[in-house]
């Protein structure tokens, strides 16, 4: 019997049962095993992390995308920076009144992993017309475009030396360059519990650069603290106050396993 353990806590460690390998090697960025749980069904891990399992991946995807883009009014245009699972791009172009989705990843050969080993839970979101994938640097892609989006939505991994690119000031502010007025900022911010860090910086270096800033959080049972943090930032649109008076009609709900208004305006009140 083969077993998983996860360690990017010293004092914590998880350990998941290897039903089944289905992958194990490197990318040119990270390493990468794709296993099954019977309970879990498919795991990937990225650089000894777990990153996404089929029982519970759903929450995550959808609290990460549904928040942000149920709470512009108006949103048209979307940019994802990482994702190469591509679930965030899955709940993304389940809203219909998109014009285009930009998703920007730096390494094409897990983007291609993915489509070969979790081709099911993408439900064909890569060959929707509007997507433009890029594969490349997603804060180089800021800086070099002239495009403006409604919603950046930053799907990253925890900062380690593939993404700390993506957790600088000077991202930050490329990222509030390329919104759309009105636009919405969300990311990512690791567990609240053990990852306090994560947290601080994500308050004192990117939702400081806007006028409306904070965090929300949702339950993911496989991540290590089960509590997950999301950051959220705009210069209009006060997310936190949205979900207090449930003034998020304006755009139709797509079908969802988790999100909903109830678990939008709860993920508000969750605290860590």
């Amino acid at each position: 019997m083969l077993w998983f353990e996860e360690n990017i806590h010293p004092e914590i460690r998880q350990v998941i049962r290897m039903d089944h390998r289905v992958y194990e090697g490197n990318t040119d960025f990270q390493s990468v095993q794709i296993f099954d749980n019977d309970l879990l069904g498919r795991v990937m891990v990225i650089d000894g992390a777990v990153q996404l399992t089929e029982f519970d991946e759903h929450i995550y995807s959808e609290s990460l995308t549904h928040v942000a883009v149920m709470s512009h009014p108006t949103a048209t245009r979307v940019l994802i920076i990482g994702g190469g699972d591509g679930t965030i791009l899955r709940e993304v172009v389940k809203h219909k009144d998109l014009e285009s989705v930009t998703m920007v990843d730096l390494d094409g050969a897990l983007v291609a992993l993915c489509q070969e080993h979790f081709s099911s839970i993408q439900q064909g979101a890569y060959d929707d017309p509007r997507v433009n994938l890029i594969i490349g640097d997603g804060a180089r892609f800021l800086l070099e475009t002239d495009q403006l989006f409604d919603v950046i939505i930053i799907d990253s991994t925890d900062p380690d030396e593939n993404s700390e690119g993506l957790f600088t000031d000077d991202f930050y502010a490329s990222c509030k360059d390329r919104l759309a007025p009105g636009g919405i900022l969300v990311a990512q911010a690791g567990c609240p519990a053990f990852q306090d860090s994560v947290v601080v910086h994500m308050r004192e270096r990117m939702q400081a650069k806007f006028r409306f800033g904070g965090f929300y959080y949702a339950a993911v049972p496989t991540y290590i603290g089960g509590l997950h943090a999301f950051s959220w930032a705009s210069d209009e649109h006060d997310l936190s106050q949205l979900a207090e008076t449930g003034a998020l009609e304006k755009r139709t709900k797509p079908v969802t396993r988790y999100y909903s208004a109830r678990s939008h305006k709860a993920a508000f009140y969750l605290e860590p």
